[in-house]
Protein backbone atom coordinates (compact mmCIF):
# COMPACT_ATOMS: atom_id res chain seq x y z
CA UNK A 1 0.00 0.00 0.00
CA UNK A 2 1.53 3.54 -1.30
CA UNK A 3 1.51 6.20 1.79
CA UNK A 4 0.17 9.51 -0.13
CA UNK A 5 2.91 12.74 0.76
CA UNK A 6 1.00 14.27 3.65
CA UNK A 7 1.31 18.18 3.78
CA UNK A 8 3.51 18.82 6.55
CA UNK A 9 3.49 22.10 8.31
CA UNK A 10 6.08 24.43 10.09
CA UNK A 11 5.84 27.02 11.95
CA UNK A 12 8.84 29.51 12.64
CA UNK A 13 10.50 27.54 15.69
CA UNK A 14 11.15 24.64 12.51
CA UNK A 15 11.69 26.47 10.18
CA UNK A 16 15.10 28.42 11.86
CA UNK A 17 16.08 25.04 12.68
CA UNK A 18 14.99 23.22 9.57
CA UNK A 19 16.91 26.05 7.15
CA UNK A 20 19.62 27.30 9.45
CA UNK A 21 18.44 30.70 8.97
CA UNK A 22 17.55 33.44 11.79
CA UNK A 23 13.78 34.12 12.19
CA UNK A 24 14.83 38.07 11.52
CA UNK A 25 16.61 36.93 7.53
CA UNK A 26 13.01 34.89 7.10
CA UNK A 27 10.93 37.99 7.88
CA UNK A 28 13.09 39.92 6.13
CA UNK A 29 13.07 38.13 3.31
CA UNK A 30 9.00 37.80 3.04
CA UNK A 31 8.48 41.41 3.70
CA UNK A 32 10.78 41.45 0.74
CA UNK A 33 8.85 39.00 -1.42
CA UNK A 34 11.48 36.74 -1.88
CA UNK A 35 10.50 33.86 0.67
CA UNK A 36 7.62 31.80 0.81
CA UNK A 37 4.96 33.79 3.40
CA UNK A 38 2.96 31.04 5.04
CA UNK A 39 -0.09 31.07 6.50
CA UNK A 40 -1.62 32.91 9.44
CA UNK A 41 -3.20 29.38 11.18
CA UNK A 42 -4.57 31.68 13.88
CA UNK A 43 -3.76 34.93 15.47
CA UNK A 44 0.23 35.41 15.48
CA UNK A 45 0.53 32.32 14.97
CA UNK A 46 1.98 31.48 11.27
CA UNK A 47 2.58 28.15 9.97
CA UNK A 48 4.88 27.25 6.23
CA UNK A 49 4.52 24.01 4.12
CA UNK A 50 7.52 22.34 3.98
CA UNK A 51 7.31 21.80 0.55
CA UNK A 52 7.26 25.29 -0.29
CA UNK A 53 10.30 25.56 2.09
CA UNK A 54 12.39 22.82 -0.40
CA UNK A 55 11.12 24.56 -3.44
CA UNK A 56 12.39 27.86 -2.06
CA UNK A 57 15.50 25.98 -0.99
CA UNK A 58 16.04 24.07 -4.51
CA UNK A 59 15.65 27.41 -6.11
CA UNK A 60 18.57 29.08 -4.26
CA UNK A 61 20.60 26.49 -4.61
CA UNK A 62 20.02 26.99 -8.36
CA UNK A 63 18.07 23.64 -8.92
CA UNK A 64 14.69 23.88 -10.77
CA UNK A 65 11.69 21.46 -9.05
Amino acid sequence: MKIESQVRMMRMKQMVEYTSLSRGYIFQKINEGTFPPGVMISSGVRAWQKSDIDNWISKKMGKNS
